[in-house]
């Protein structure tokens, strides 16, 4: 018997019911495919994505919710200081 972890599923925006125009915002025009936007993609950075949508929806408090669930303190910070410009590996 082997013990092969499967990684948890990520909570991204498209489980948010993201509308077309909110992805258009979110990507500056420039939406990928669904599999090349996972490709790669950490929770962190999903969180970030799941804080700025719903700060283009005017939620404050389910944004705030998000960005608190950032794991990477250096990512957080960063994000914070700079959400358009934040860089996650």
């Amino acid at each position: 018997m082997s013990a092969i972890l499967k990684p948890e599923p990520l909570e991204t925006i498209f489980d948010h019911g993201i509308t077309d125009d909110e992805l258009w915002q979110l990507t500056d025009g420039n939406p990928e495919p669904l599999d090349e936007y996972l490709y790669g993609l950490s929770q962190d950075s999903a969180y970030a994505d799941l804080y700025r949508l719903y700060g283009i929806r005017g939620n404050t408090d389910r944004a705030l919710y998000f960005m608190e669930q950032i794991q990477d303190q250096g990512f957080k910070f960063q994000f914070k200081a700079r959400p358009c410009c934040a860089v996650h590996s």
